[in-house]
């Protein structure tokens, strides 16, 4: 392993991270979660000139720009504290960064990549201090190694962290898939879905946020599952406990009995090798996917029986414990959790009278064994004993469970990855115009909806892409199909879901019969018949909250994709006709 130890400055770290040289490792990286506090104290330091802790960063290679990037070892908060600085989001010491300081930043600014603060009673750092928080030398060390190598380090500088709760220290540098199958279910979950690997500049939009806290990350925890429902309180989603709870379920079903969980029991099966292969054995058994699948799907059901009434806050908490006041209500859920896996799942019986439902739920917590006292014994007793008040109300299923359509958690995340991955997905309302006056077939629109499609069909050999039909991106167009429409939407952050049953009744058919001619059109179009014939096994329609959204996964092939004698790309967010030169750049994404 190849270590060079050297000091780089604020200016020049921060033009790798504009550039997006600094990479984020989610396999083994946690959240930002430095409060506001913790990144003002550590600008006073470089501002005062004292020294900071080492940064360690492993080198990766070169990006497409033939720039050498770095994925960050240890010091990604401290960095993070460092560029919010500059691109004033906070004061320190009641005086913001002067962005035309720094050329790059400034010029960011001008393009409207972050925004900054002016205006009467804004304190400006004058021009020394700027000058000299630029030219500060940070202690640095870069190394070449293999990812088993990196991963080993990280884990040896993170397992002793004095901030990392219990969780994030198992967490730290644990790749199994037992690991893996914990971060992916809890993102998913709480919604920072992303790629695996992502710039530091897209770590904000996925970090945890809070309403008290208020630092502008992405994902508030107010406003998660978890917190929402009273299941967990935003300092536990912070520390990652949600993660446990998640470690608790897998370990549940994966060994075929509730887990006893304590804190070494959990520490074991990161830790000692025995468990380590007992748990990875039992979850190549019952089979990754199946498992992830199963979990999501009882939580869908979960989710369901509450937003019969409309999600109101706190509301399965107060089902689970009237008492709860400021209580969380965690392990009357994972009783619930388990109740309903036994039913949805083993059974494969469904949920047909919520009402009885959640009466029989009232007051579950109270009537449920000691919960100070996690043992085995106790928890089979009171999940028997909640299977006992609900399955009443439930009823043989018809269908094969795991295998229904995409669930409303795996859409909510299709709409959360579009944030950080725009050239992968895109959005229409539909394909009738918005004209009050002529409601019609848009042909235009349709032509241009063809051309995205092709469009993503040359994003890269083994990639893929999806256009969602039935999904407005922005408030304007969500209010207009209101209005027009007389339906009312439902909004998912920036995003209204406003269906095609709607334009079904415009045409003056049923659902179903508009689909089929959503899907003959495609077929009589210019696309390629491979294209063709991939989107119409993949076409899929989703069902979100009795409003039905037509999914088209666009898989690209081995070799790019024409429109006729034309060729589009996507850039960021937006499709593009091209010629020439970038012809050849498109055929070379597929070598």
């Amino acid at each position: 392993m190849n270590i060079t130890p050297r000091g780089m400055s604020v200016m020049n770290l921060y033009q790798l991270y504009r550039n997006k040289c600094l990479l984020v490792n989610r396999k083994y990286q946690r959240k930002l979660v430095w409060t506001r506090a913790e990144k003002e104290a550590l600008i006073d330091s470089v501002l005062q000139q004292y020294p900071i802790p080492l940064i360690l960063l492993a080198e990766k290679g070169v990006n497409a720009s033939e720039q050498t990037t770095f994925e960050i070892i240890d010091g990604m908060q401290r960095l993070n504290a460092l560029f919010s600085f500059i691109e004033n989001e906070f004061p320190v010491n009641g005086a913001y960064f002067d962005v035309t300081q720094h050329p790059t930043a400034n010029t960011h600014a001008k393009d409207g990549i972050f925004s900054i603060e002016r205006g009467e009673g804004i304190k400006l750092l004058d021009q020394k201090k700027c000058a000299a928080f630029l030219e500060y030398q940070l202690p640095l060390s870069t190394f070449q190694g293999s990812e088993k190598e990196v991963i080993e380090v990280f884990g040896r500088i993170n397992s002793n962290g004095k901030h990392l709760s219990p969780q994030e220290v198992r967490q730290a540098g644990t790749t199994t898939v037992f690991s893996d199958l914990v971060r992916e279910l809890s993102s998913e979950i709480r919604g920072d879905v992303s790629k695996e690997v992502l710039s530091l500049t897209e770590m904000p939009e996925i970090s945890i946020d809070s309403k008290n806290i208020a630092l502008g990350y992405g994902v508030t925890a107010d406003e998660t599952f978890w917190c929402n429902q009273g299941i967990l309180r935003v300092s536990h989603v912070r520390d990652s406990e949600d993660e446990q709870l998640i470690a608790d379920i897998i370990l549940s079903i994966a060994l075929k009995e509730p887990f006893s969980a304590s804190k070494d029991n959990f520490d074991d099966y990161y830790q000692n090798d025995k468990k380590k292969l007992e748990i990875e054995s039992a979850i190549a058994t019952y089979g990754r996917g199946n498992l992830a699948k199963d979990i999501k799907l009882v939580l869908d059901k979960i989710q369901s029986l509450i937003s019969y009434e409309f999600l109101e806050r706190n509301y399965l908490k107060n089902i689970l414990n009237p008492k709860a006041s400021g209580n969380a209500v965690k392990e009357p859920f994972y009783t619930l959790f388990m109740a309903m896996y036994h039913l949805v799942i083993v059974e494969n019986k469904e949920p047909f009278n919520i009402d009885k439902i959640l009466g029989s739920l009232n007051g579950l917590a109270a009537r449920l064994k000691s919960a100070k006292s996690i043992s085995i014994s106790n928890r089979i007793s009171n999940i028997n004993l909640t299977i006992g008040l609900i399955q009443t109300y439930f009823k043989q299923s018809s269908t094969a469970l795991r295998s229904q359509g995409l669930l409303a958690i795996d859409f909510e995340n299709f709409l959360r990855l579009s944030k950080v991955e725009p050239p992968y997905y895109d959005f229409k309302q539909g394909f009738y115009t918005l004209d009050g006056r002529v409601r019609s077939f848009d042909e235009n629109s349709f032509e241009k909806i063809l051309h995205n499609i092709s469009a993503m069909a040359n994003l890269g050999k083994g990639k893929k892409g999806w256009l969602f039909i039935g999904v407005t991106d922005r408030e304007a167009h969500t209010i207009r199909v209101e209005d027009l429409d007389e339906i009312t939407a439902i909004r998912v952050g920036e995003y209204g879901v406003v269906g095609l049953e709607r334009e079904a009744v415009l045409k003056g058919v049923s659902l179903d019969q508009y689909l089929a001619y959503i899907t003959e059109k495609i077929n009589n179009s210019l696309l390629p018949d491979r294209v063709k014939s991939n989107i119409s096994s993949m076409m899929t329609p989703i069902n979100y909250k009795e409003k039905t959204i037509l999914m088209l996964e666009i898989e690209c092939g081995d070799e790019p994709c024409w429109y006729g004698d034309e060729m589009y790309v996507r850039e960021g967010g937006q499709c593009k006709k091209i010629n020439g030169a970038d012809v050849a750049l498109v055929f070379s994404r597929f070598k």
